[in-house]
């Protein structure tokens, strides 16, 4: 008598999400792509910062993040740079299988870091980060200065998590440089992915996420982090001691 083999368990297919890109090639030409990709932390921050309608500070003046292009300039902390790369994605909430880091987005709200700043509410992804600045950090790390998530902030009051009614167009930029632009008076940093992060992935993983970046031919290219990125934990544990 034979014995039929148990079926053996499906394994749940990972979460995929569709990225749009368009970069500013070494011709000065403009490469557009769309591409599906894994709904993985390092994919998704790279698309991740910005809501659509999200003024940015260029040297035409404010432009509205979904109208930018790249090789328009933007106002930096490293002076007016070209944008090199601009990612984005949909957010669409009530989907379950959707349980990455686009759970929540945050809205700072108008006044929340002084008058003016920002003067209307700003609603910003997951991968959006502000300079935090503190004066013990001088000692401790060398300079005052550093990058955390705004999500890190969220209180309720002047920074709220929200989850939209409906689908939301999410954005991240990149600039010649890393640098901090002012969204809404607010040092928000350009997009880049740190390097340990890409040399952690294995090559296959490597090559489908530098794929996205058309302009970039290896991880080195993204050049230095103009500041450190940690947490607002981190911060407040060692400027507490």
């Amino acid at each position: 008598m034979s014995h039929r083999a148990e079926p053996r368990p499906r394994r749940s297919s990972a979460l995929m999400r569709k990225y749009e890109t368009s970069a500013l090639m070494p011709d000065l030409s403009i490469s557009f792509k769309s591409q599906i990709a894994p709904a993985q932390p390092l994919f998704e921050e790279a698309c991740t910062a910005f809501a659509r309608g999200t003024l940015i500070p260029t040297v035409r003046g404010p432009v509205a993040i979904e109208d930018l292009l790249p090789g328009d300039y933007v106002e930096s902390s490293a002076g007016a740079q070209p944008v090199t790369w601009i990612g984005s994605t949909t957010y669409v909430p009530g989907i379950p299988d959707d349980a990455t880091t686009l759970a929540s987005l945050s809205r700072i709200t108008a006044d929340s870091f002084g008058p003016g700043r920002p003067m209307v509410d700003v609603l910003v992804g997951p991968a959006a980060h502000m300079v935090m600045r503190r004066d013990r950090l001088k000692s401790l790390i060398g300079r005052e200065t550093v990058l955390v998530p705004v999500a890190d902030f969220a209180d309720g009051d002047r920074i709220v998590e929200v989850t939209p009614v409906g689908s939301v167009q999410l954005y991240h930029l990149m600039l010649g440089r890393h640098a901090t632009m002012r969204i809404g008076g607010i040092e928000m940093e350009s997009y880049h992915p740190g390097k340990s992060l890409v040399r952690s992935m294995g090559e296959s993983t490597a090559a489908l996420f530098l794929s996205l970046f058309p302009n970039i031919g290896q991880a080195e290219d993204f050049g230095e982090l103009s500041l450190t990125r940690t947490t607002r934990e981190v911060i407040d544990s060692l400027t507490s001691l």
